[in-house]
């Protein structure tokens, strides 16, 4: 389940439609939501407040395994509207399988996000800084600090260009110098029944003076196709020999499943792993009298991954009354101890 500042986050992108899908990082992001899922550990507690559409506070407290927490604010520029916990919509909080509809762009004006976070104890710093400066043209700017560590902040900077057809990324990070440029070109028009994508990255390390890149492909059926949805990925990275395909089918309106092979060209090394995802719905009478027709409420998630180096990871997310919450585990099987994490995250914001 998405926190609280990062489905704030989302919801800026969405209400100035930028399509984070159409970047080449998230060109493996169905196969991730269902295989790289992560769990809650311990117990953790987020309360967040929303005091004006543009400024919100959130405060997280972890009691277990040890004691912890974080106080965050966040500030746009533009209005947000975001639900309370009891009234938000579900599938908006959770990272899942899902479709992103394109929207038609219109004239923007500039707009921004302002984030800011301390952790404690340690007094860590982390900062974010997104500006929307066109219909095409935003950029990105992260920022940790943590005085314990006599080192100096670390940032990161991404400059994204999207036009729909293709996009690309450039990319600094200050701790170890790295320059990257990514792209992403999909083929074919939004018209058909699927879409090829292909996209690669190159970057370089200044100080260690060393490089790389990477590759990958892309099918997916589109929104409104007449075929179940699917998803064929395949990336390779060349340089460290690493090659991962992975495949992503929707084999019932509740249900999808993928499966995910790594394989090192190099070390022959190579990992299996398979994933579900179970969406919960209720039918409800819609309460229009002059509709009777019934409606499917989403009511839950359930995820489950397992492979061979992973081992097996288990999570259910839903609502109880006015609070979300994401209770999960991870297991190693072929260990006598099995259990790994267990952990019971609450989130609540009104």
């Amino acid at each position: 389940m998405y926190d609280f500042m990062e489905y704030c986050l989302r919801c800026f992108y969405k209400s100035s439609q930028w399509n984070e899908e159409n970047q080449y990082s998230n060109l493996c992001s169905w196969s991730r939501s269902l295989l790289d899922f992560h769990t809650p550990r311990g117990l953790s507690l987020v309360l967040s407040k929303l005091p004006t559409p543009q400024f919100k506070p959130s405060y997280t407290l972890n009691a277990l395994p040890t004691l912890n927490g974080s106080i965050g604010y966040l500030y746009t520029s533009r209005n947000l509207d975001i639900g309370t916990s009891a009234t938000v919509d579900f599938q908006d909080m959770v990272d899942r399988f899902r479709f992103v509809h394109a929207t038609k762009k219109e004239q923007l004006y500039p707009d921004y996000l302002l984030y800011g976070r301390m952790s404690f104890p340690g007094a860590r710093l982390e900062g974010m800084y997104v500006h929307r400066i066109s219909k095409h043209l935003q950029y990105l700017i992260t920022a940790v600090n943590s005085p314990r560590v006599y080192a100096k902040p670390q940032v990161a900077m991404q400059l994204q260009y999207d036009v729909g057809k293709w996009c690309s990324e450039c990319s600094y990070t200050s701790d170890d110098g790295l320059l990257g440029v990514r792209t992403l070109y999909n083929f074919g028009q939004l018209i058909s029944t699927g879409q090829w994508s292909a996209g690669t990255e190159v970057y370089y390390g200044i100080l260690d003076k060393s490089g790389g890149l990477s590759t990958g492909f892309r099918y997916r059926t589109l929104p409104g196709s007449s075929t179940p949805p699917i998803s064929f990925t395949y990336a390779l990275n060349p340089i460290v020999g690493h090659m991962s395909t992975s495949y992503v089918a929707q084999v019932s309106p509740e249900l999808v499943m993928c499966s995910r092979f790594d394989f090192s060209i190099y070390s022959y090394e190579s990992d299996l792993a398979f994933g579900l995802e179970y969406n919960a719905t209720k039918r409800q009478q819609d309460r229009k009298p002059e509709d009777k027709n019934d409606v499917e409420q989403f009511e839950g998630l359930i995820k489950s991954s397992w492979g061979f180096t992973k081992g097996l990871s288990l999570m259910w997310e839903g609502r109880f009354k006015n609070t979300l919450f994401s209770l999960g585990l991870t297991a190693d099987l072929k260990s006598t101890n099995p259990i790994r994490t267990i952990g019971l995250e609450v989130q609540y914001f009104s």
